[in-house]
């Protein structure tokens, strides 16, 4: 298994040159489980890297079938920074990865399908999440008690609850499209002071709420919210009454007509 690994992993690196061709390869691997900033070897999947912001440790394209365990990837315990790229985790029942007392970590292109979570952070901080798709899970994204963490340019589809904060607050969920889940973004045991900004809200049952004062809109701009209808006076994109997020709570104050990530509706015809 070791000797396997490390042939797999200097493959990767030599055929740098071909790396369009082999980014959208995973290979199968089992499950990952890295308890210290020591384990980023090349057992856990880690292909390259030294553990430092300029060289971070880089565990990528990886297909892992997680139903025999409860975690596709478990990093806890860590500080040193590391890049998950390009991994599919499916069948977890606890969650796809798991990062537990964890800093410094990036996921970007990642796919997780039919977990339990899809990615839970617990008592987690600085770490980004980029251009991943989440699909057909009771939870895309659970934070809990977690903070000063990025949610970016993501897809959620068909989950129960999208993205769900416990206890978390001042993370940033910007310019993803959450679509046709039961509950889109849920921030509860006052979770507060979370920029929710540039979103697309589509065809959810339910798509927001918060039990404390949340940001909504920054600069003009907050999220596009399907089916929300008012007027836009000038013409600015910007609907001019405020999107209300709960009765007796927060407000998008700038709510967009339109969205670069929603297909805008065809132009009306004369045609019978």
């Amino acid at each position: 298994m070791k000797h396997g690994a490390f042939i797999l992993c200097t493959l990767m690196l030599v055929l740098g040159a071909h790396a369009l061709a082999v980014v959208a390869d995973r290979v199968e691997h089992r499950a990952i489980l890295i308890t210290n900033d020591y384990e980023f070897t090349v057992e856990n999947g880690v292909c390259s890297g030294s553990g430092t912001f300029a060289d971070p440790y880089i565990i990528e394209n990886w297909s892992i079938d997680a139903g025999y365990d409860r975690y596709g990837i478990r990093i806890q315990g860590t500080t040193r920074p590391f890049v998950i790229r390009n991994v599919k985790v499916s069948g977890a029942s606890g969650a796809a990865i798991s990062l537990n007392h964890v800093e410094n970590g990036t996921l970007e292109d990642c796919l997780f399908r039919a977990n339990w979570i899809g990615l839970s952070l617990t008592y987690t901080s600085l770490v980004r999440i980029s251009r991943s798709h989440f699909e057909i899970n009771t939870d895309g994204v659970h934070f809990y008690f977690s903070q000063a963490n990025q949610l970016l340019d993501c897809t959620f589809l068909e989950n129960d609850t999208a993205i769900w904060l416990d206890a978390s607050s001042e993370n940033q969920i910007m310019g993803n499209l959450i679509e046709d889940s039961h509950m889109g973004v849920y921030m509860n045991l006052r979770s507060a002071e979370n920029q929710v900004v540039r979103n697309a809200f589509v065809g959810n049952l339910h798509n927001a709420y918060a039990d404390q004062p949340n940001v909504w809109n920054d600069e003009g701009a907050g999220n596009y919210w399907d089916g929300y209808r008012a007027i836009d006076a000038n013409l600015d994109g910007i609907w001019d009454s405020p999107y209300r997020i709960n009765v007796d709570g927060d407000q998008d104050f700038y709510p967009l007509v339109s969205h670069p990530r929603v297909p805008a509706a065809p132009a009306p015809t004369c045609e019978g």
